[in-house]
């Protein structure tokens, strides 16, 4: 019974009116929100450069031109106000969503291992309600938290076959769980006593990627990746309560170097998220990005825009951000730190969440 009241709760979820948080609303309609493959320097460019960067996870020929082992980790800190109806509510949130390990093993040959957030499920919600009990109505406050992600874990081989061409694939394994704490209050608490469930969900999945990187020449390269994740699979003390789609997807990435302290590169991905059950859309994006000076110091700057992959309504939410930041390398170019900050809106109807994101990076090579 008491295993049955979380799942029904937590199945409410999709038709319940926010007031607390989580990383982000639309994701709580979902099956949760997706993390971004993208390193700092990356994603201070609007993710534009993400597919020629080797410490984003997200094009997995990128590692090829790494030459010694060499580890990059990022992480960061949100403000996030949420505007729902009449709400308002001001939100705070931290996290560790990447970590990258390449290193050679041959003169062609690159192995990459690491983990990204590919759904963080954190979030709180509340509900007010009038049940029916015995035939008298008794109003009630419900409260589902639930604290935790599912992460990719990623291994892969990364091979340049010619000066112009590399090519590169991995293999993902999703894994995660949630702790879900639900509580039911009633207004008549005299008669009634407040209820409560808790559980941990535990998440496993598998996908695959792969992805080439093509020079036309000394200043233009192309990328393409495609990637195929199966199914997540939810259970609860050795029972599989749900098994949800993952999607099909794949992007492409154009970056021209004008001179040697300025490059602009251009991004665009798909992927098939409509298949992730109610609420659930396919989403095109698009950024745009610029890194300028010296390797050792640049600057960067990123716009992003497109779809959101969980929202309701007939319509996927949209999002539009902006981006900037900083590099500095030091220890004679064995490490680099940098710094980002981005500004991001979501919409959809009834809800418009604003994010101001500080970002920190730091790249080692030993």
């Amino acid at each position: 019974m008491r295993r049955l009241f979380l799942l029904l709760l937590i199945a409410g979820l999709a038709l319940a009116a926010p007031v607390l948080a989580q990383d982000s609303q639309f994701g709580i309609r979902g099956l949760g929100t997706p993390g971004r493959g993208e390193s700092v320097r990356a994603r201070t460019t609007g993710g534009a450069f993400a597919a020629f960067d080797p410490f984003s996870p997200l094009l997995d020929a990128s590692v090829a031109d790494v030459r010694r082992v060499t580890a990059g980790v990022t992480t960061g800190t949100s403000w996030r106000t949420v505007e729902f109806g009449s709400q308002t509510a001001s939100l705070r949130a931290s996290r560790f969503p990447a970590f990258v390990l390449a290193g050679p093993i041959s003169s062609k040959f690159v192995v990459m291992g690491g983990f990204s957030t590919y759904l963080d499920k954190s979030f709180g919600i509340a509900t007010r309600d009038t049940i029916d009990i015995r035939g008298t109505p008794q109003a009630v406050r419900d409260e589902v938290t639930s604290d935790g992600a599912v992460s990719d874990l990623r291994i892969g081989l990364a091979a340049r076959l010619h000066p112009r061409f590399a090519i590169g694939v991995a293999l993902h394994g999703l894994t995660g769980s949630t702790r879900v704490t639900a509580i039911r209050h009633f207004a008549d608490s005299t008669t009634y006593r407040t209820s409560i469930a808790r559980d941990e969900v535990a998440f496993h999945g598998l996908g695959g990627s792969a992805s080439a990187l093509l020079d036309l020449g000394a200043d233009l390269r192309l990328a393409a990746w495609v990637r195929s994740d199966t199914h997540l699979r939810a259970d609860i003390r050795g029972r599989t309560v749900s098994d949800d789609d993952l999607p099909f997807a794949f992007g492409g990435a154009v970056r021209w170097r004008p001179g040697t302290e300025a490059a602009v590169a251009a991004a665009v991905t798909w992927r098939s998220w409509s298949g992730g059950g109610l609420n659930a859309h396919d989403t095109f994006n698009w950024s745009l990005g610029t890194e300028l000076g010296s390797p050792s110091s640049p600057v960067r700057f990123g716009v992003r825009g497109g779809q959101l992959a969980f929202g309701p309504g007939a319509k996927a939410p949209t999002e539009f951000g902006l981006s900037a930041g900083i590099g500095k390398q030091f220890s004679g170019g064995r490490g680099r730190l940098d710094f980002g900050i981005e500004r991001l809106e979501r919409k959809g109807p009834g809800l418009t969440e604003r994010v101001w994101s500080f970002l920190l990076g730091l790249t080692v090579r030993p």
